[in-house]
């Protein structure tokens, strides 16, 4: 399934009348139906192998072939996929024989709702299994990585088991002086600690098995087989080597050094403009802290803390006075929270907070404190008075918390039912109510899309961010984003609120078309004024699976009288991997057109440059990830010269997005990028006025 109201429905059925009846149950319940038709088991094999299903509907009351018939067949084809079988009559005696065949359940013709039903349950039975074998296939190959990383790290690491060394690194034996695993398979840990740590060593492992011990690290003098001692620090964590439980202990000598490498790491971390961790960092420690609990940890909280009217603050005070107001709210929060949670800046005002070990009343707690502090403050900016509030949404991290993402999704959308209950206001996650105010949104969004779809866009607006070349290249490129006015304020509403909305009602194909056929008419509109314009726009999945969707784009080109060079579309990396064959086709319609191609969040894939060999992106789009704390992290300049680089062998263009500060554009020039986006340049505004010409960013 592309997302949760997206089916492929196979029905093996006579009529075909009365296969589009049940079609249209589905399509009227919200869901996007791809349907396809089989009458006899031939064409049921031949649906199967071309695209398998996510589901068949089956006649339960067919001559030839019987419903066992087509579960046999639907069981050979290798395919875990759910038969409903479809009846006019329902009896007990149905049921059971329908089920003993290997039905997934059975259903009156006349039972629309009840179709529904077992439909939404077959479909998230299947997105399970889906699911469950990409986390195994992904475990799998985690695996492999990790032995693989075990055996090159420059990390002394040991496995122990009862006090006795099970597995060793490379690095580890030549730390202690061993020439072979062998040698040292089944010495006791102990030798490897000087006599005089001896007691100290045991009292901290047996804390450490307990789960009692303060911290997770211990300084002590190592001792190799000659009796000579070495400085070392011991990082203990449980762990499984070949499926036994045991204990991972890590080593690294104590240099000054490892002491630089710390404090350049804790660098990387933070925000620059407020000094709290950065987003990235968050969602690294929220991953760690959500597989602790799983593992019996204690639960904690996550706090989303949004400033509110923050619009009307930029307004007045100014983009930079608006960071002075941002950075007071950052320091109110690190006054608020402990040692051991998280603080984050992770989003332009939003902010984010990690509470380790606090229940619900004490995230409660924590959630009221910093909205008072918000609240009772005054910032001064260069002579003005400026106070505001901040709406706090709690989502509690807890044993059955399923994923990271979902955690701070949760946080989120209580965070937006403070704010839309009218600001300054502490809310913790109800998974009825928030989930209820959830679908009241998707609802509100989506009769607001579809009106303004069918008003020719009327509350649609498009806004502007300018792409520059950092090579001398003085033609005007932009990228078109989409926005939304507020009905109550009037303000700008990102994508981010009303987006997630039309995806789950199947409108993406259609905003679309409105934000394309928008950019077509204002590169028009400048070619007549006398602008050679080049617009970005982004499609989504829907528009790359949509056939229907080039025919259309050289009509309207055609009717605008716009040369295709002037319109470049991007499509997602992760998107082009999962529909490569539609991506293909997309590619080759564009260059037909003239049009340009763009592959949006290059190199977060594992093999992205593979993807060039099929697709001829003439842009590429580098992810976000790696421009983010550029400055300070070597890792992630690495990576970004080596695209550049690769692209430039192979005669595409590459975009670094995201682009925050001097040190960040000073850096790509060196890595050799072609062009720039971000706020340093400008921020998205609905003018096109940006002085391409100017030396900006010599």
């Amino acid at each position: 399934m592309d997302n949760d109201k997206v089916v492929r429905v196979l029905v093996v059925e006579e009529s075909l009348n009365e296969a589009e009846t049940l079609n249209s149950v589905l399509r009227n319940a919200g869901y996007a139906v791809r349907p396809a038709h089989a009458a006899d088991l031939e064409g049921l094999a031949e649906a199967v192998e071309q695209r398998p299903p996510d589901l068949v509907l089956c006649a339960a009351d067919l001559g030839e072939p019987t419903l066992a018939d087509v579960c046999r067949a639907v069981a050979a084809s290798g395919h875990r996929i759910p038969v409903i079988a479809v009846a006019d009559d329902y009896d007990e005696a149905r049921v059971v024989e329908a089920l003993e065949a290997g039905a997934a359940d059975y259903v009156g013709r006349g039972h629309a709702e009840h179709l529904c039903l077992v439909v939404a349950r077959e479909l998230e039975n299947v997105r399970q299994r889906r699911a469950h074998a990409r986390c195994e296939q992904a475990w799998r190959e985690s695996e492999k990585r990790c032995a693989a990383l075990l055996e090159s790290s420059r990390d002394a690491i040991a496995y122990v088991h009862e006090g006795m060394h099970i597995h060793a690194n490379p690095a580890y034996l030549e730390m202690f002086g061993f020439t072979d695993l062998e040698e040292l398979e089944g010495v006791p840990i102990l030798d490897m600690v000087a006599p005089d740590d001896h007691e100290r060593f045991k009292e901290f492992l047996r804390a450490f098995s307990r789960g009692e011990a303060e911290g997770d690290e211990l300084e002590l003098q190592g001792l190799k087989p000659d009796g000579s001692t070495f400085p070392a620090r011991m990082t203990f964590a449980p762990a499984t080597y070949e499926g036994e439980p045991c204990t991972q202990i890590l080593i690294r000598r104590q240099t000054s050094e490892a002491e630089l490498e710390k404090k350049l790491k804790y660098l990387s971390k933070q925000d620059l403009l407020t000094g709290l961790f950065n987003r990235q960092y968050f969602l690294e420690e929220l991953e760690e802290e959500v597989n602790a609990v799983l593992g019996g940890g204690s639960p904690g909280a996550v706090l989303c803390v949004e400033v509110d009217n923050f619009k009307a603050v930029k307004e007045s005070v100014g983009i930079a006075g608006s960071d002075l107001v941002l950075s007071d709210v950052a320091t109110l929060i690190r006054q608020a929270v402990s040692e051991d949670d998280v603080p984050a800046r992770f989003g332009d005002h939003v902010f984010v907070v990690l509470a380790r070990g606090r229940g619900a009343e004490e995230a409660k707690a924590l959630g009221e404190r910093i909205r008072q502090l918000v609240e009772e403050h005054i910032s001064d900016v260069g002579g003005q008075s400026v106070a505001t509030t901040a709406s706090v949404g709690i989502a509690l991290v807890t044993e059955h918390t399923p994923s990271a993402q979902e955690v701070l999704g949760h946080a989120e959308l209580a965070a937006e039912v403070a704010r839309t209950a009218g600001g300054n206001r502490v809310h913790l996650h109800n998974p009825v109510t928030d989930e209820q105010a959830g679908r009241e949104r998707d609802a509100y969004w989506q009769e607001r899309l579809e009106r303004a779809l069918a008003e020719g866009g009327e509350g649609l607006r498009l806004v502007f961010q300018p792409i520059v070349s950092l090579h001398g290249d003085a033609g005007e490129k932009y990228e078109a984003l989409l926005r939304m006015t507020d009905e109550d304020t009037g303000e700008l509403v990102p994508p981010a609120h009303f987006l997630p909305s039309a995806r789950r009602a199947g409108l993406m194909g259609r905003v679309d078309r409105w934000v394309v056929s928008r950019a077509i008419d204002i590169v028009a509109e400048r070619k007549r004024q006398g602008h050679d314009t080049v617009l970005f726009v982004k499609l989504s999945a829907d528009s790359v699976a949509d056939p229907e969707f080039l025919p259309w784009l050289a009509e309207r080109l055609k009717q605008a009288r716009v040369q295709g060079d002037s319109l470049v579309l991007e499509v997602a990396e992760s998107e082009a991997v999962t529909r490569l064959k539609e991506t293909k086709q997309l590619a080759k319609g564009l260059k037909e057109l003239h049009c340009g191609f763009t592959l949006d969040h290059f190199g977060s894939g594992l093999n992205s440059f593979h993807l060039l060999k099929h697709l001829p992106a003439d842009y590429l789009k580098i992810d976000g990830s790696f421009i983010h704390n550029l400055a300070s992290s070597q890792e992630n300049q690495q990576a970004v010269k080596s695209i550049a680089d690769m692209a430039q062998s192979m005669g595409r263009l590459t975009i670094a997005e995201y682009v925050e500060d001097a040190n960040s554009l000073a850096i790509l020039w060196q890595c050799g990028v072609n062009y720039i986006q971000g706020h340093f340049l400008q921020e998205p505004d609905e003018s096109l006025s940006f002085d391409f010409g100017a030396e900006t960013v010599a």
